[in-house]
């Protein structure tokens, strides 16, 4: 028997949970050079424990974030929302322009994303938004208090961004 004043947490870092990917960010009135990295990905949830006594399956946790990484696998990374950044889509093409720069790619090699920059930060806050719902539809959060997704951009260097997912709230919370 647990304290009602105790939560619990997971955190899950596998090794599959990555994707190599292509970017560049804007900030103070510059635009990066386009350059790669290998992100990794950690989730974690707090809560409360189901009466299996655990917060949420992590099988099904990491099989679902897997799925939204590999979706970003091995692509550029557009910020499809920023006011730095403009793009277009036009025969199989994504022309793409910031502070002077211009990249065109083939389109099957991009991914636009909801998010006005491709910080780790907002990499997080897609992953975890893209995650959301799909775990909704599995009825895994019942328990959940807090989901947490963080992505690596660098060594020991994390964007996280946190979601207050329980009692029927949805609010946002983003830290670096």
């Amino acid at each position: 028997m647990t304290n009602p004043d105790q939560s619990f947490a997971v955190d899950v870092s596998p090794g599959e949970l990555h994707f190599n990917s292509a970017h560049f960010i804007t900030f103070g009135g510059t635009c990066e050079n386009l350059h790669g990295h290998n992100f990794h990905v950690r989730l974690g949830a707090e809560g409360s424990n189901t009466d299996d006594a655990f917060v949420i399956d992590f099988v099904l946790l990491n099989r679902l974030a897997a799925e939204v990484c590999l979706g970003l696998h091995d692509k550029v990374l557009v910020p499809g929302q920023s006011r730095e950044v403009s793009w277009c889509a036009d025969g199989g093409q994504v022309q793409v322009e910031s502070y002077g720069k211009r990249f065109t790619l083939p389109a099957e090699n991009c991914a636009v994303l909801p998010v006005s920059n491709t910080t780790a930060e907002m990499l997080a806050w897609y992953i975890l938004e893209t995650l959301l719902p799909r775990l909704q539809a599995q009825a895994s959060l019942a328990k959940v208090e807090v989901l947490q997704v963080a992505v690596e951009e660098a060594d020991r260097q994390w964007g996280i961004c946190r979601r207050r997912v329980g009692s029927g709230r949805l609010a946002n919370e983003r830290t670096a």
